[in-house]
């Protein structure tokens, strides 16, 4: 069975790893290691409108890694047998 170029196109969309994402993940990551200078340079290149959406869709994106990194900790130190409280009696003491 065969696909139209649509169909087929979807299906890429639907893939986590479809090689438009991976493509565009790897833009990204260029973009991230390029001076200040060169990324200010590329920015002034997108509209206004457009700048506004990349900072709200990497905002999000930003809080929902930093949450995923959250569980990450908390999954191994409970595998360390430190508990919520521990860490929270542990992180008041320093504090101090």
């Amino acid at each position: 069975m065969s696909m139209s170029t649509i169909e087929l196109a979807r299906h890429l969309e639907l893939l986590e790893e479809s090689p438009e994402k991976m493509m565009f993940g790897k833009l990204l990551t260029e973009l991230s290691g390029m001076s200040e200078e060169r990324v200010k340079s590329a920015a002034r290149q997108v509209p206004i409108s457009g700048l506004r959406e990349l900072v709200h869709q990497f905002t999000k994106v930003i809080e929902e890694r930093r949450s995923e990194r959250v569980q990450e900790l908390a999954d191994s130190l409970s595998s360390d047998g430190i508990s919520v409280d521990e860490l929270r009696e542990f992180l008041v003491q320093e504090q101090k």
